[in-house]
């Protein structure tokens, strides 16, 4: 396990992979900070952007979306805002953009969360379609760790503090839900599921906010539920938060982690939290993906 310690963040999240430059980008998403971290230099750059980000996706020609706080962003290569997107919590109180992923036919899907009160089930799960903002799913208590599994064309999103992880049955166009079941749920022990990936084999990864580890599953090959336990990879934190595959032929696991509201006994037995980390994956992932430009509205590109 290697820890890049040089750079801590109140809340790490996000991690991407970006084969081109060989390095992991991930933001602080209590901030608005975007690291990119080498990962032959061992060397870590901060971008500071005007909102706080909360995620980052890879566009295509090198851009880069964000969710934060404010809305989503498009960035250009070196991390510059060249205009809003869309803000679909701009006029609710207390409610904001919070994980978001790039889904393999080049949708942005994205959760939303209530900030005041991280009970109330407040959240929804979008997907930015075309111009077209598309409500998936609501109910949440902080929509969290969205990951798509295209082979079996299943979605997976955590329901973060009703410590559930749904699972849904995609149409073949990987655009409509056609069910949901609750693909895993924790006990207090177990902590909170917060960022998911899958891997190359359709294998689903959760990182466990509270708990400090990042377990991975076998979904059901036949049907949507009753996944079986693979395996559990312990960190020396308390808050896990999101992981993703990267490095030689997708082998390695990175992990952002969190210091966030840790009591000065707990930054004592944990003082690595809120680095990021990377350790020789159990399994193999695959390529990170992108956003297409086409998923939004001409008058979204040049709006901001």
């Amino acid at each position: 396990m290697f820890i890049y310690e040089h750079t801590h963040a109140s809340i790490g999240e996000s991690p991407i992979w970006s084969d081109s430059t060989k390095s992991i980008v991930w933001v602080d998403a209590a901030g608005s900070e975007i690291y990119q971290t080498s990962t032959i230099t061992h060397t870590t750059h901060c971008y500071t952007v005007p909102f706080d980000v909360t995620a980052i996706v890879p566009g295509e020609n090198d851009s880069w979306i964000c969710a934060s706080k404010q809305g989503l962003f498009l960035l250009n290569h070196q991390f510059e805002v060249t205009s809003k997107i869309i803000d679909p919590c701009s006029e609710h109180a207390h409610l904001h953009l919070n994980d978001a992923i790039a889904s393999p036919n080049g949708e942005i899907w994205f959760g939303t969360m209530n900030s005041a009160d991280l009970d109330l089930p407040d959240g929804k799960l979008y997907a930015l379609r075309e111009g077209d903002l598309v409500k998936l799913d609501q109910g949440f208590s902080v929509a969290n760790g969205i990951a798509i599994n295209q082979k079996l064309k299943r979605a997976y999103c955590s329901n973060m503090f009703q410590r559930k992880v749904y699972e849904y049955q995609l149409d073949d166009s990987l655009t409509q839900i056609l069910s949901k079941s609750v693909f895993i749920e924790f006990d207090k022990s177990q902590g909170y599921p917060d960022g998911l990936t899958v891997d190359s084999l359709g294998n689903l990864y959760i990182c466990h906010w509270d708990c400090g580890v990042v377990s991975y599953y076998s979904p059901s090959l036949t049907h949507i539920g009753h996944p079986t336990k693979l395996g559990e990879i312990e960190l020396p934190v308390k808050h896990a938060t999101r992981c993703t595959f990267g490095g030689h032929n997708l082998e390695t696991l990175y992990v952002t982690t969190a210091d966030y509201e840790l009591s000065p006994e707990e930054l004592e037995r944990y003082p690595q939290s809120g680095s990021l980390f990377s350790l020789s994956a159990p399994t193999q992932g695959h390529p990170e993906r992108s956003v297409k430009h086409n998923v939004m509205s001409l008058s979204q590109l040049v709006a901001g």
